[in-house]
């Protein structure tokens, strides 16, 4: 395992800019992505929203049971898959420029 949760959550947010997901605090809600096999929910405000604490990103495989993210910028859980395996999902979604 090289990765780190921080990584990951680095990896998620600028997938996240990708999509979209700018001035995230200005929404009356999280920011809700989705790639072809993990949904995510990213909370941009100081309160918790939905169950997701403040400046965390929940990140919940669509198909497999027990596969999720709870990433912040100062770490996070993981269950089901490694933090390189998450890393590497959401880099290969990123577009490049």
């Amino acid at each position: 395992m090289t990765g780190s949760m921080i990584e990951a959550f680095a990896v998620i947010v600028e997938w996240g800019v990708s999509q979209g997901a700018v001035r995230i605090d200005q929404l009356p809600g999280l920011w809700r992505g989705a790639t072809d096999e993990w949904d995510v929910a990213i909370n941009g405000h100081l309160t918790e929203i939905d169950g997701v604490p403040p400046f965390h990103a929940l990140v919940v495989h669509k198909t497999a049971f027990a596969h999720l993210a709870m990433v912040a910028p100062n770490g996070g859980s993981l269950v089901g898959w490694t933090e390189d395996e998450l890393i590497q999902h959401f880099r290969e979604r990123t577009p490049r420029q």
